[in-house]
């Protein structure tokens, strides 16, 4: 027999009893509490070391009691606790239920989240694209954009290039061109909305116009594959997703600053846009070591401060119209602060020029021309 309280489920009446478990019956008896029932139909807290435990009765009331006798009666009587409780109980099972957590998590990460953002994208409404990549498009030319310096009839000789091209397996993969002058240096970058931004320090980095338009072609392979919209539903995680599947577009917004800072896109992603450009470059004949020259040229240029390249072609700028700066240039020859701000930014180069991504450009150059080669020779015997 063990001392315990007994509440009524009515009132919030406190009453002492004294508990006794025979046989698997449960008897109370108190001062104006006398009563039984089987224990099988007694719901049992679990044992917690600083609080009282709990005996929950059919007709809502409950019993409570810190005596350690309790327990025993509870063994006594056939009582066993819950199986969740009994592994909480054991370190091996806690520490495998853990690891097992850990796992799940981390395939969740690496594939779970990528296939739910992937399949989210392909069916988020075109509504949705078009006002997240308005959103960052403002955002980019508020913070480190500025008009093109280009002139109007050069854009136009670019997007008329580009326009003539012919995309792979007859696609028609909707987009537009837009060129901007850069503060962070030589890039070009897509957003979900379809928009293709190109600096004028990418531009004039080129060597020819095969360069910019394998670049450009890169570029539509982040489009047609939405890499960009994907890349920002798995950085905002399934908490945004869910909000964009019944429809609210805001927390996406919301996110986008942040979501900017970390665009870098994954190498799985980066292989599909390079594959899109070879094979658009082959489609029209296109030579592809002309861009995989640019790449190199644009690692450099990152990794030596894109402030640099901005810096010079803006000395290049202010000579061509006659400007004369009024103040000493650093030492190092850079504006204060501009490293700083490429160094910041890096979130929009895209595409890193290792030596993996150069090697394959010019090895499917080569086997282009082979292929052509092949065929020539065929078609002249």
């Amino acid at each position: 027999m063990i001392d315990a309280y007994y509440y009524d489920g009515s009132t919030t009446r406190r009453q002492p009893v004294q508990v006794l478990l025979h046989k698997g019956i449960l008897a109370i008896n108190g001062e104006s509490v006398r009563r039984s029932v089987r224990l099988s139909r007694v719901r049992v807290s679990e044992r917690l070391e600083h609080a009282p435990r709990i005996l929950r009765l059919p007709d809502g009331g409950h019993i409570e009691s810190s005596d350690a006798g309790l327990d025993k009666l509870l063994r006594r009587n056939g009582y066993r606790e819950p199986r969740v409780v009994r592994w909480q109980r054991n370190w091996h099972l806690s520490l495998g239920a853990l690891v097992s957590l850990l796992m799940v998590l981390i395939a969740g990460y690496h594939w779970g989240l990528p296939w739910a953002a992937d399949t989210l994208a392909q069916n988020l409404p075109p509504s949705m694209e078009q006002r997240i990549g308005d959103e960052q498009l403002k955002l980019i030319d508020a913070s480190w954009m500025e008009p093109s310096r280009l002139s109007v009839e050069e854009q136009a000789r670019i997007r008329k290039l580009f326009a003539g091209l012919r995309q792979p397996g007859g696609e028609q993969v909707v987009y537009r061109l837009e060129f901007r002058r850069s503060k962070i240096g030589p890039n070009a970058f897509a957003l979900p909305n379809g928009v293709i931004v190109m600096t004028d320090e990418l531009v004039r980095l080129a060597a020819d116009d095969s360069a910019v338009l394998g670049v450009l072609g890169h570029e539509l392979g982040h489009v047609k594959r939405r890499h960009s919209l994907r890349r920002l539903l798995q950085a905002l995680g399934v908490g945004v997703m869910v909000n964009m599947m019944v429809g609210d577009v805001s927390s996406a917004l919301a996110a986008v600053p942040t979501f900017l800072l970390d665009q870098k896109y994954s190498r799985d992603f980066e292989r599909e846009a390079d594959q899109y450009a070879i094979d658009m470059m082959r489609a029209n004949g296109v030579p592809l070591t002309p861009m995989a020259e640019l790449f190199a040229k644009m690692g450099a240029a990152h990794s030596h401060g894109a402030g640099n390249a901005s810096h010079d072609e803006e000395d290049i700028d202010a000579r061509d119209e006659g400007r004369i700066e009024s103040e000493p240039a650093p030492r190092n020859g850079r504006r204060s602060g501009q490293s700083q701000i490429a160094k910041s930014f890096e979130y929009l180069s895209s595409h890193p020029s290792d030596e993996e991504r150069i090697r394959r450009l010019k090895a499917a150059d080569v086997q282009g021309k082979a292929t052509r080669g092949t065929v020539g020779a065929g078609a002249g015997g």
